[in-house]
């Protein structure tokens, strides 16, 4: 019984570690997204400006 549970215990480590990173690569995803959207937006105000 002690084996089954040190086991899920390490499985539930590891799933915590890769969901961490995933949330990390994400959110840099996300940053990115919206920094390029902010970029589009304003070169479009530009275009529609001149």
């Amino acid at each position: 019984m002690r084996i089954s549970k040190q086991k899920s215990t390490a499985n539930n480590f590891k799933k915590h570690m890769t969901s961490a990173a995933t949330r990390r690569k994400r959110l840099s995803v996300n940053i990115r997204r919206k920094v390029l959207w902010r970029q589009r937006t304003y070169v479009l105000s530009a275009i529609l400006a001149d």
